[in-house]
């Protein structure tokens, strides 16, 4: 076991950043030669290879396709009704899924709303419960006419204003939890358990949800684990979406060079990216700042406010030619002076 525990020691003055850093940016550009190879096949529901490496290292604060996976307790997680009807209350239904199309009536004052009656059966709704909703969110005048279709009377003519009114029905959430995304049943084959994923991030909402197990809900929002369960959260989503996006690319990089780069992006007690509003613009190395983007911004503000560089890092001493603080050149040595006039006796008579 100490043995097999000794392989894994760091050796003093090994640049683990360095290394950590390449072990990401190498498979990158594995991927991008993938991704030639691969153009034609049909893309997953998230954001996968290069695009997803690159969100996550640069902390951006929304995925392009956030995923969140909802776990339940009790019942339902082996009876299906059950898991279906917490389905229903997180998945987010917006007008636009419900309604064909929004009918202007600028000289009247009224807009007409034509329900798509499969999508309003699908949701288990009808069009007075939407109506209701519509009337008592805005605090307008809506009911149903004979057709089933929703109108709506406003108390004005002006044409923006109903236009604006319009846009923003349309996008409202009529059933559902704001930002949860359509949410659909999967079970795990091996344990036969009913779980939900949803097409969105909101799990500030969704874990007040009876029936959601809080203890093991996530989302490969970086931001969202933030907010809610903390930056120790925020780090280990980091790890684990790095890990799980190279691997779906059939990559192999060891884990602790993952989580050093996480470890980097977040010990400031904040989410940080890697770029030059992240980690690089905040290095105290003017050189290591201007090595990196806008160089010549970086040497005048250093010049015009008296900046020091006191030379410890890595990148700048390597910009002006020194020797760089790491490996051999992190060590040095020293010699009593009465050793050294023996060595230089010695040498003498060679």
């Amino acid at each position: 076991m100490v043995e097999k525990s000794n392989k894994y020691i760091v050796n003093y003055g090994e640049p683990v950043g360095m290394i950590a850093a390449q072990s990401l940016g190498e498979p990158g550009t594995q991927m991008i030669l993938r991704a030639f190879h691969f153009a034609g096949i049909e893309s997953t529901i998230a954001t996968s290879g290069l695009p997803r490496i690159v969100e996550l290292v640069d902390a951006r604060k929304k995925p392009a396709t956030p995923i969140t996976y909802v776990y339940l307790t009790g019942d339902a997680k082996k009876n299906f009704d059950k898991a279906e009807t917490i389905m229903k209350k997180i998945s987010e239904v917006k007008m636009a899924t419900i309604i064909k199309r929004a009918l202007e009536n600028f000289s009247k004052g009224m807009i007409k709303l034509v329900v798509d009656e499969q999508a309003l059966v699908a949701n288990n709704l009808t069009p007075s419960q939407v109506a209701q909703k519509i009337a008592k969110k805005l605090n307008i005048h809506a009911n149903v006419d004979k057709d089933k279709n929703i109108l709506i009377k406003l108390k004005t003519k002006n044409v923006g204003e109903i236009r604006s009114i319009s846009v923003k029905i349309m996008k409202d959430v009529v059933q559902g939890i704001p930002d949860a995304g359509k949410a659909i049943i999967q079970q795990d084959p091996k344990t036969n358990e009913f779980y939900l994923i949803s097409a969105g991030s909101n799990i500030r909402d969704i874990i007040e949800v009876d029936g959601v197990d809080k203890s093991r809900l996530y989302t490969n929002d970086v931001f969202a684990m933030y907010a809610l369960f903390g930056i120790e959260a925020a780090r280990n989503t980091l790890v684990n979406e790095l890990r799980k996006t190279l691997k779906e690319q059939k990559i192999g990089v060891d884990v602790r060079h993952l989580m050093l780069i996480a470890d980097a992006m977040t010990y400031s007690g904040t989410v940080k990216g890697v770029g030059r509003h992240g980690l690089s613009g905040q290095k105290n190395s003017v050189f290591a700042k201007a090595a990196y983007e806008e160089t010549v911004k970086h040497l005048v503000n250093a010049a015009a406010f008296s900046e020091v560089d006191n030379m410890r890092g890595v990148t700048e001493n390597i910009l002006v030619g020194k020797q760089i603080p790491i490996g051999t050149g992190s060590v040095r040595l020293a010699i009593k002076k009465e050793d050294m006039e023996k060595v230089k006796t010695h040498s003498k008579k060679k």
